[in-house]
């Protein structure tokens, strides 16, 4: 009885210490799903453009801060594990063929390692390049957010990120279906290129609809193999970050545990256990979660640190989107003379 008064006043004391920040984060929230919902912008993004202003615009930061940290930490990683419930290894092996598959994950690791390498080339951090590098090659912001916990990047550097996927993400919502008319591509051919190389799913899916349902159901599929790819990912960086380190001990204490819900949620979902309806009820808690962890990550960035880094990650951003549409557009051509 003792010991749960204690935790009772324990969390009520929390509770009255991160209640300013906590609220913000909820309204903020709130608006950003609100203008994803009207105008098809990633929550994400809103999210984040919110935090900064909050961060560099209000007074008495301090106050807030429990509260926002709490958001760009602990709701960033259970959002991280709601993004397994997206993906079912069953779906993707009946609608992607061997070559597919390998195609998609050459892909993926060459746009890790590109990215990266230019990234340093640039005198940009190896946290950074590896931030960037899974927000092109798998899923954008998601991606980002659930790489973060594995490296030793600042704020700001999630802030450019974050930035530079959704930037060029639109970019290519516009220029993609431009280039396609120009090349006069076929819909499947669209598709291929489009869910393996644009970065947030919903850039995606709004991009390939411009041509059509073949290129949708297309693109839609190839996404979800890069998408997949990122348990893999995750347990590697999990294994290379305690490494360098010098941390010992089995699985358990070298991946984190967010990790392995991650890979639960997706052997759950791929085992057809889960109704549509309750599926479709933890993909809007992952969207809030991930949506609330951009709220605290952005409050926590100061402008006169974005500031700091200059304009070499808009450089990298740029070469590296054009380097990934050009070697992505090969890659699909190869993969329909297959």
């Amino acid at each position: 009885m003792t010991t749960l008064t204690e935790l009772f006043r324990s969390v009520r004391t929390w509770l009255l210490v991160a209640a300013p920040g906590l609220a913000i984060v909820m309204v903020a929230t709130g608006v950003a799903m609100w203008v994803n919902a009207i105008g098809n912008v990633s929550a994400g993004a809103v999210a984040l453009g919110i935090g900064l202003l909050v961060g560099n615009l209000i007074p008495d930061q301090e106050r807030a801060h429990e509260g926002l940290a709490f958001a760009s930490r602990r709701l960033l990683r259970v959002g991280v594990v709601l993004l397994g419930f997206r993906l079912s290894v069953g779906e993707l092996r009946q609608n992607m063929g061997l070559f597919d598959v390998l195609a998609v994950m050459g892909l993926v690791a060459l746009t890790l390692w590109g990215v990266s390498k230019i990234a340093q080339t640039l005198g940009l951090s190896s946290d950074f390049g590896r931030l960037l590098g899974v927000g092109y090659a798998v899923c954008g912001v998601s991606a980002i957010a659930a790489v973060k916990p594995l490296t030793k990047a600042d704020d700001e550097e999630v802030a450019y990120a974050v930035g530079l996927v959704t930037l060029f993400g639109t970019l290519s919502m516009v220029l993609y279906p431009v280039i396609a008319a120009f090349l006069d591509i076929t819909p499947n051919l669209f598709g291929w290129w489009a869910g393996s190389a644009i970065h947030d799913v919903a850039q995606v899916v709004a991009t390939a609809t411009m041509r059509g349902d073949d290129a949708l159901e297309t693109a839609v599929v190839v996404k979800l193999g890069r998408v997949a790819l990122l348990g893999p990912i995750l347990i590697v960086l999990s294994l290379r970050e305690r490494k360098q380190n010098d941390v010992r001990g089995g699985i358990f204490g070298l991946v984190p545990l967010f990790v392995f819900g991650f890979i639960a949620a997706v052997v759950i979902r791929s085992s057809g256990l889960i109704p549509t309806e309750s599926l479709d009820v933890l993909d809007a808690l992952r969207k809030a979660f991930l949506t609330a962890a951009m709220v605290g990550v952005g409050a926590l960035v100061k402008f006169r640190n974005l500031a700091s880094m200059g304009g070499r990650p808009l450089k990298v951003g740029l070469i590296s989107w054009i380097l990934l549409a050009v070697v992505a557009l090969t890659t699909s051509r190869l993969v329909a003379l297959a």
